[in-house]
């Protein structure tokens, strides 16, 4: 994952639907990207798990699912994110492009790959 040092050209944004505090920290490009797909980022958790443990990671795509009408939605610069409900978003929600062959973007919660 790329660190965010401060002063780099990463952008928070923050609008009226945003009453939590998160901030939104999105690469310039995983910016353009989710803007040339529609504008719209839909982050939901993904249970992962065996016999021992349970590990939560996000899922981000473009593509609204089945239930996106009930999702809560967090204006941006460039693009509207959506969370599903229930959930209470993190402090920080990292948005980033990854992969070289297959191009998709991805969302760290807090920072880390997975949900604490």
């Amino acid at each position: 994952m790329t660190p965010y040092p401060p002063g780099s050209s990463v952008e928070a944004g923050a609008g009226a639907a945003d009453t939590s505090g998160m901030r939104i920290l999105a690469t310039p490009e995983a910016r353009t990207f989710i803007r040339e797909r529609g504008g719209l980022l839909f982050v939901r958790p993904v249970r992962h798990g065996g016999f021992r443990a349970i590990l939560t990671t996000l899922r981000a795509s473009t593509e609204p699912p089945a239930d996106a009408l009930d999702y809560q939605r967090f204006e941006t610069k460039g693009f509207l994110l959506f969370l599903p409900p229930r959930i209470k978003p993190p402090f920080e929600l990292h948005v980033e492009v990854r992969g070289r062959l297959r191009r998709r973007v991805e969302a760290f919660w807090n920072g880390c790959a997975f949900v604490l």
